[in-house]
């Protein structure tokens, strides 16, 4: 890969992966890669936000894909894509790993702990009402999976995130654990097993995306202006927020269309349409620079 050329204020494109840069098919399709190693080519930093474990992010992407960090757990771990060197992570501590587990006994809900960020996949599930989205999820990682035993909590030293599992239309349930739990992060996302089933993914204060690019920016020295960020669902709301070159894809719900600049679904290349208008308004706004000032009149 030919070497990036240095920018006077670096550039960082932020994307989500599932339903965003990935087709439903689980491929990244030509016109989005092809859009990634433009941006290389221009010298912008290409960071992947996700939601996925590392364990499950290095299954589904190429070692060599075109990125250069990866944010994943929701912002609970940034991976250096090429040296793969873990630069971040922040886990629920022993404390906050009893409190939200004792405030989840308290409700009728499945829910799924995960161990620390580098062992994310490793997991001990809690059924309570069964459903099948929840069953489903435990089963595929079911080499990794065991029961949990809420009395024996207090021997889980650290861990990345409970997951709790409720119905779409449970936003009460999200808003009361949001409320118990506060200062801690839940985040609202739906589900990409059956794309229906509310998950709420419960992290250690101030882990989210948006926490995790905040962390970028000021690790590469980027502004707000200097970025765009692309998404398609709740969890993405935090990142989205940070900057005005705010994206989100067909596929997203329909308020975050309302909200954000939309682009065409994950299935007719989004990513790549978002790219393409960022960079024509960084061209045009470059190219304003550039030109003499109009001269005075009367």
């Amino acid at each position: 890969m030919p070497e990036k050329p240095e920018l006077t204020k670096p550039k960082i494109c932020f994307t989500d992966l599932d339903g965003t840069l990935m087709h439903s098919a689980g491929i990244i399709s030509e016109p989005n890669h092809a859009a990634l190693e433009e941006l290389h080519q221009r010298g912008i930093y290409r960071v992947l936000a996700t939601g996925r474990s590392l364990y499950s992010l290095k299954n589904v992407l190429p070692h060599d894909a075109p990125l250069d960090y990866a944010i994943f757990a929701t912002g609970a771990g940034i991976l250096d894509w090429h040296t793969k060197e873990l630069i971040f992570s922040h886990d629920l501590d022993a404390e906050e790993v009893r409190k939200v587990c004792a405030t989840l006994e308290e409700f009728e809900i499945d829910y799924i702990l995960d161990n620390q960020v580098q062992d994310t996949h490793h997991m001990q599930y809690r059924a309570k009402t069964g459903m099948t989205d929840f069953w489903r999820r435990v089963d595929h990682y079911k080499d990794f999976a065991e029961e949990l035993d809420p009395n024996n909590i207090d021997q889980v030293m650290a861990a990345t995130q409970f997951l709790a599992m409720v119905a779409q239309d449970r936003e009460d349930l999200y808003h009361e654990i949001y409320k118990r739990l506060y200062p801690l992060s839940a985040v609202r996302t739906t589900s990409p097993i059956d794309y229906c089933t509310m998950w709420i993914e419960i992290f250690a204060p101030g882990v989210n995306k948006g926490g995790a690019v905040r962390f970028m920016m000021r690790k590469l020295g980027a502004s707000a202006d200097d970025i765009m960020v692309i998404g398609n669902d709740y969890n993405d709301l935090e990142m989205l927020s940070i900057s005005p070159n705010a994206y989100v894809t067909g596929n997203a719900p329909l308020d975050l269309r309302r909200k954000y600049q939309t682009v065409p679904s994950c299935d007719t290349n989004g990513f790549a349409e978002a790219v393409r208008r960022w960079l024509h308004q960084q061209d045009h706004e470059a190219n304003l620079k550039g030109r003499p000032a109009p001269p005075n009149t009367p």
